[in-house]
């Protein structure tokens, strides 16, 4: 699917250069282009979780979830600066876990970008890290969400425009794979995901 994907992708850009298409043209192109950057979004979502769900993920190392946290973290802040949000990490041990690297970099990833995505301009972001476990909390412009159905697939309980529905759900299936646990609590209006590395 994806290479049918970005041919189509390449043709719209290319119609795109035209420059006797009218301004309404170029506008339906503009949608038809961002709408197959989602199918395709979408897709690499689908088999990266397929992938997980057959354990394609077996070359296991000794990680360190503190650096990867630290490094992963900054590059989020930076993107997301001009919403002015806070980053807080708090290290009250050093988690070391034996992981795929590629599957604990897409675990962190995608908490990291669900606390951003779905923060408050001026808001938060904290994250603490202890020797067997991992909280990342952020605020946010809405309540508390259904924890019995978070981590289904293409569930959304606010919807934000690019998002494909699927990054807990991504968390989910690499929890299960990785015999970990996960729980997601609301405190002091503040949403927030634990990750238990003790197995």
């Amino acid at each position: 699917m994806q290479t049918p994907l970005a041919v189509c992708s390449n043709r719209l850009e290319t119609l795109m250069e035209d420059e006797s298409l009218s301004e309404q043209q170029l506008t339906e192109l503009a949608k038809t282009h961002q709408t197959l950057e989602y199918l395709s979004k979408l897709n690499k979502t689908l088999l990266l979780l397929s992938k997980i769900d057959n354990n394609q993920f077996l070359n296991k190392t000794e990680l360190n979830i503190n650096s990867l946290v630290s490094k992963i973290s900054q590059d989020y802040a930076e993107v997301y600066a001009y919403k002015n949000i806070s980053l807080e990490i708090k290290e009250l041990g050093q988690l070391q876990v034996v992981m795929d690297e590629t599957i604990a970099g897409v675990l962190i990833n995608n908490l990291l970008k669900n606390s951003y995505v779905h923060n408050a301009a001026g808001g938060a972001v904290v994250i603490e890290v202890y020797t067997s476990k991992l909280i990342i909390m952020n605020t946010s412009d809405y309540a508390a969400l259904d924890s019995d159905l978070i981590f289904d697939r293409f569930y959304q309980g606010t919807k934000k425009e690019g998002s494909t529905g699927l990054g807990l759900a991504l968390i989910s299936s690499i929890v299960k794979a990785e015999n970990l646990r996960i729980n997601y609590f609301y405190r002091n209006d503040m949403h927030g995901f634990e990750i238990n590395f003790k197995k």
